[in-house]
């Protein structure tokens, strides 16, 4: 049996960051950004709208007064998806997506459902009750829906409210709407979301799904194996492994089987001028990361590569959730605090930084900040 090649873990961190679109941003859109990643963990909403704008070039990366914007016409749309958790998707997936992955979710969550006391009767009126509430165009905010429910005698408690809404999102019911003064809303999801599957098809095709989920994600990621895209999606492994066999069938050398430290992995081929084109940052570099960003939460099997060698794990568990990378692995934790007309971030070092990396940090704390549109420090 032919032995596959190997990939040092040094090279898999350089691709990941390459194709993740965080080193070498490219003059794109949002939209275009979600699409390019199919999905992309959306949990502590302004570092997540961060994490797609830093995926645009440094001339046309939008701020996040741009990027709240963006949000609010729906050309990226947050909604409950895979594992369950929040993500967001580009209109052009949502329906496809949430067609392939929703039972997965559901099986999940059928559990809490019934601690909650959404029994499936409740759940149709439930649902009816918000498909009505944002009938015509209306985008209600959580407490007009609660109060839509209230109006048919309905009285959930917090996290049943949050499992019913979770559950009209998967029946395609409800998606994200505009902004309503300071609070996100929901909208109808068919007024959201073209009528489209995979590649524009009228209907849904379970392997054309499949496919399509495990070429894009294998193309963005990779190396990836089965176990990384299985923890990733929700999906059972034989799912993801019939992804990208029916991939391959359909593009033949689309893909090819590596292995990083003794795990078969996949990924699109490299290509030896456009990888040698790729702009790679000098080192030391530092990338402040989203703490769901794809980056972290795209593996299991083979999360292991992005902790610094040097890396030690701190004595208590991390107050600052976000991470920092240094040259494209986790060095410290971050988080911001804003003010009136300021912000500053904090940074908590989990293994010892050269004092060389402090003009380094000081760039990136500046570039969030640009994004931010307020002046922005780091914090003593």
């Amino acid at each position: 049996m032919t032995a596959i090649p190997s990939i040092s873990p040094a090279e898999a961190v350089r691709l990941r960051m390459l194709r993740l679109g965080l080193w070498d941003p490219r003059p794109v859109t949002p939209e275009q950004v979600v699409s390019g990643l199919v999905a992309m963990q959306a949990q502590e909403f302004p570092y997540a709208l961060w994490s797609v704008a830093q995926r645009i070039s440094p001339a046309d990366r939008p701020n996040a007064a741009d990027m709240g914007v963006a949000y609010d016409l729906g050309s990226i749309l947050r909604t409950h998806v895979m594992r369950p958790t929040w993500h967001f998707l580009a209109p052009g997936d949502a329906r496809w997506m949430l067609t392939l992955t929703a039972q997965r979710v559901l099986g999940v969550s059928r559990i809490y459902f019934e601690r909650a006391g959404l029994d499936a009767p409740t759940l149709v009126r439930v649902t009816d009750a918000f498909a009505a509430a944002v009938a015509d165009g209306r985008h209600r905010t959580r407490g007009e829906l609660r109060a839509a429910l209230s109006a048919i005698g309905i009285a959930l408690d917090g996290n049943g409210f949050v499992y019913a809404l979770m559950f009209a999102e998967l029946q395609r019911v409800l998606i994200s709407g505009v902004t309503i003064g300071k609070q996100r809303s929901y909208a109808a999801f068919d007024e959201r979301v073209p009528p489209t599957f995979v590649d524009g098809a009228t209907s849904y095709d379970h392997e054309n799904a499949l496919a399509a989920l495990a070429s894009r994600y294998a193309a963005t990621r990779g190396p990836v194996s089965v176990k990384d895209m299985s923890a990733w999606s929700g999906l059972t492994q034989a799912d993801c492994r019939r992804g990208l066999e029916v991939a391959l069938e359909r593009a033949p050398g689309s893909l090819e089987r590596i292995e990083l430290e003794g795990v078969e992995c996949w990924m699109t081929p490299t290509d030896a001028g456009a990888d040698a084109a790729a702009s790679v940052p000098a080192s030391p570099r530092v990338d402040l990361l989203h703490g769901y960003d794809e980056y972290v939460m795209s593996y299991l099997e083979t999360r292991g590569i992005i902790q610094h060698p040097d890396f030690s794990a701190p004595g208590t568990p991390d107050s600052l959730l976000h991470a920092a990378l240094l040259d494209g692995r986790v060095v410290a934790t971050w988080k911001h605090t804003l003010a009136r007309s300021s912000a500053s971030v904090e940074l908590r070092a989990i293994t010892p930084l050269a004092a060389s990396v402090r003009p380094e940090i000081d760039r990136a704390v500046a570039e969030y900040g640009r994004y931010l549109g307020v002046p922005t420090a780091l914090s003593a």
